[in-house]
């Protein structure tokens, strides 16, 4: 069976509808992370007085940290340097780093820890270390070391 149904209804019909509505909906979830790499490990070289070995003197050469940080920018701390020295070395020394950031932030030669914020997500960063010693230095291997961290 079929029905008519009048042509002056149809439009009140079509009226009385409800509206359709859809959302659209975005999301998404974001882990902060940092990542690390030393791109050029440091090289330590001695002065012509030869009371100091430093990243900048002689054959020295600077390490190149790259920071690579997803989410806020990061916060790196840096440890207070440490020396390790060969068994020969009975002298005092001092040990500092200094590091500037592409991203603007420079720290000048400390020997406690310190920390950079604020930082861009992606930055390079240059340390260098230097150790003085009123006495000299012994032959041997000589290390500094300290020790990178990023926070978000």
């Amino acid at each position: 069976m079929r029905y008519l149904i009048p042509s002056l209804l149809l439009p009140a019909m079509i009226a009385a509808s409800p509206a359709a509505a859809a959302d659209v909906v975005f999301t998404g979830a974001l882990v902060n992370s940092c990542v690390l790499n030393v791109g050029t490990p440091g090289v330590l070289g001695p002065s012509s007085d030869g009371q100091t070995l430093s990243s900048e003197t002689g054959t020295g050469v600077a390490a190149v940290l790259a920071v690579v940080a997803v989410g806020s920018a990061p916060t790196l701390s840096f440890s207070a340097p440490s020396l390790t020295t060969p068994a020969g070395f009975s002298g005092t020394a001092t040990t500092a780093i200094r590091y500037q950031a592409l991203s603007g932030h420079t720290q000048a030669y400390t020997s406690g820890a310190s920390s950079m914020s604020g930082g861009a997500l992606l930055d390079t960063i240059t340390v260098n270390s230097r150790v003085q010693s009123a006495s000299g230095f012994a032959s041997g291997l000589y290390t500094v070391r300290t020790v990178v961290t990023c926070q978000q």
